[in-house]
């Protein structure tokens, strides 16, 4: 049996709306409606935090081990890199990606990607939620296979590539090579109906105090 990995990326040093990840909504810091939604997934194993090792993140992965969930700090910048040695450390298998500001990520829609790789894995190496064409932004999960992180990894941190400025969004946005250069993956798309995707304006994740404002409606 394959092991599926979830690796939530989250960390306290957002520009546009500081410590949100830990900003509470109805007693909770945000986190923990993200980690314990996906706990509740038919298929996911194990779910991860991966945050910095930086001395501002440390608060945040002190709360996330009192949840009981496992945490693995590294590089702020290469979060390509963070992700590898998580899937290393961890034993994932096929990975599923979500970011920390999607308070209101659901489960079953994470569940529906995860079961379309799982369908036809012969035939993908990454699948992701139609974000945000037909489904809102803040269900946003992506699954791929550890070997598709590795070759992206090895691309992206080779000692040739490591230092050049180009390959620097593929440090910082995991599955940016993947979707850049869909001649090398095998790629899929998890499409929904137009009741889940009403407004592409909104976003239910959050990257603003407006949309914090949202997602705390959505919560009550």
């Amino acid at each position: 049996m394959k092991k599926i990995l979830c690796i939530v990326q989250a960390r306290m040093g957002s520009t546009r709306l500081p410590g949100k990840v830990l900003k509470e909504i109805n007693g909770h810091p945000m986190i923990y409606y993200t980690l314990t939604s996906l706990k509740k997934s038919r298929y996911i194993d194990e779910v991860v935090l991966a945050t910095s090792n930086k001395k501002i993140d440390t608060p945040l992965a002190e709360y996330v081990k009192t949840l009981g969930f496992e945490v693995f700090r590294g590089s702020e910048a290469n979060v390509l890199e963070r992700y590898k040695l998580a899937a290393d450390k961890y034993g994932g298998d096929v990975i599923v990606r979500v970011t920390g500001d999607c308070p209101l990520i659901n489960p079953i829609i994470t569940d529906n990607v995860i079961t379309k790789y799982l369908m036809y894995e012969d035939e993908y190496d990454y699948v992701r939620l139609d974000v945000p064409n037909t489904f809102t932004r803040g269900f946003d999960t992506e699954v791929f296979s550890k070997e598709a992180l590795d070759k992206v990894y090895e691309i992206a941190c080779s000692n040739k590539n490591i230092n050049k400025k180009e390959f620097e969004p593929f440090r910082e946005h995991v599955t940016y090579y993947i979707y850049n250069h869909q001649n090398e993956f095998k790629v899929g798309v998890v499409e929904g109906e137009s009741k889940y995707c009403k407004d592409k304006e909104i976003n239910m994740s959050v990257d603003t105090i407006e949309d914090f404002i949202l997602a705390e409606s959505k919560l009550k």
